[in-house]
């Protein structure tokens, strides 16, 4: 009888392969998983892009292809407790950041990406771990402001919260020309997604949308960077300004803000997360940072300004790991963005219902956003902050250094000829030279 039911069930299934075209779905063929089918039907039904939050979900060449070397008898190892995490942003500026760690929050702006409480954690999660956090493309907040030690305000191409009052409140100005996920696009908020408060912080009037231009007023004119960074000293001539942008021509946009004086430069590699971008953007433009911290910080070297110019990375770094791997492929100082978000609110996450995504707590226009406990989550943020910066420190002690500034590509192994082509580091099967 079982036999015979065996025998039964394989005539079926065959008979079932013989129609595959009638069972096989669109996710089992490679590259159609259940976020691109998503995006097709809302781009089919809607006939408009398509935006995401978060960063892409492709895959591309990683810090993951990256180990560092252990430092055992020939090169002594050192206790993690004697490592020096302090770092400087702007050290030419009359006054620099100095922090005490490399790890600062990244860019969220108030309203246009996250809630009033969620920008008070950020403020007051920074300062408990005596780090920055940045502004956002919204500009000047004063309720993070209040909370925060340390302000880097971004001077946005709509000037959003950029009044010179508000700069002169800033510990730092960051002139922001694109990010990551979307390069120098822009996007527009509806004024029925603006509320009375967001809308008197943008200064608009009611009825208004929000909307940024794809350029600044004065590179419009045909004025150049130099012009801005300029006008900016006039107001605050003592704190670093510096220049975000998307990782793409990286030496020639190098060549204008060295050309401008400026004290740092955010480089936003793919993988760099946002509160909506277009996917098409997100999916397919964009330099990885793997290849991009190299790239500049080579530059820098090569123009003999890298000793002036700070160099911040952001963009997809997830962890203790990736700060310290981007920090030996030559960057100064790293912004934490979606994973300082899901430490901020972690423990919090029994608030919403089971399948509910996190930012649902912290997104301005989330549906759980009254159920954000900002003090607790400034707490984990700090937490997290703190707990990294010593994981940092235990990397750097693990290959032999006693400052985080001295680790390089000399203490790491690649798994990949790209990638050693690309950075210079060292093929793990092959001998060490140092």
């Amino acid at each position: 009888m079982i036999e015979e039911w065996s025998q039964k069930i394989m005539e079926m299934f065959l008979e079932r392969m013989r129609e595959i075209e009638s069972v096989k779905a669109p996710n089992m063929t490679y590259g159609f998983d259940l976020l691109k089918i998503g995006a097709i039907g809302e781009r089919a039904e809607h006939g408009v892009p398509v935006t995401e939050i978060y960063g892409t979900s492709i895959k591309f060449p990683y810090f993951d292809e990256l180990r560092f070397v252990p430092a055992m008898i020939a090169k002594k190892p050192v206790d993690p407790l004697e490592v020096n995490t302090q770092v400087r942003i702007g050290p030419k500026a009359k006054i620099p950041l100095r922090l005490p760690t490399p790890i600062m929050a990244t860019a969220m702006a108030y309203g246009i990406s996250i809630s009033k409480e969620a920008k008070k954690a950020w403020g007051k999660g920074t300062a408990l771990a005596g780090t920055a956090c940045n502004s956002g493309d919204a500009g000047f907040y004063l309720p993070e402001r209040e909370q925060a030690k340390y302000y880097i305000v971004q001077y946005n191409r709509a000037r959003y919260g950029n009044r010179e009052e508000e700069l002169k409140q800033a510990d730092a100005i960051e002139i922001r020309f694109g990010q990551a996920s979307m390069g120098p696009l822009t996007e527009t908020v509806e004024s029925t997604d603006i509320d009375e408060e967001l809308a008197r912080h943008l200064n608009l009037e009611k009825g208004q949308s929000a909307m940024r231009p794809i350029l600044h007023p004065e590179i419009k004119e045909g004025k150049s960077l130099k012009h801005i960074v300029e006008n900016l000293r006039k107001i605050r001539d003592d704190i670093p300004i510096g220049a975000k942008i998307a990782a793409g021509n990286i030496e020639k946009d190098l060549d204008e803000i060295i050309e401008a004086r400026c004290d740092f430069v955010t480089i936003d590699g793919a993988g760099g997360g946002t509160a909506g971008s277009p996917k098409v953007s997100m999916d397919n433009a964009t330099i990885p940072l793997l290849f991009a911290i190299p790239r500049a910080y080579h530059y820098l070297v090569k123009k003999g300004v890298k000793e002036n110019i700070s160099l911040i990375a952001v963009g997809g770094l997830r962890d203790s790991g990736d700060y310290m791997k981007a920090l030996a492929l030559g960057a100064d100082a790293v912004y934490a963005g979606q994973s300082a978000l899901i430490a901020m609110v972690y423990s919090q996450l029994q608030k919403v219902p089971m399948g509910t995504s996190p930012a649902e707590l912290y997104l301005s226009w989330g549906k759980h956003t009254d159920k954000l406990d900002w003090e607790a989550g400034a707490q984990e943020l700090a937490n997290f902050i703190k707990a990294s910066t010593m994981e940092m420190a235990m990397l750097t002690g693990l290959v032999g250094k006693k400052d985080i500034k001295d680790v390089s590509v000399e203490d790491l192994v690649c798994f990949n000829q790209d990638i050693k082509a690309a950075t210079g580091i060292s093929l793990a099967w092959q001998p060490s030279n140092n």
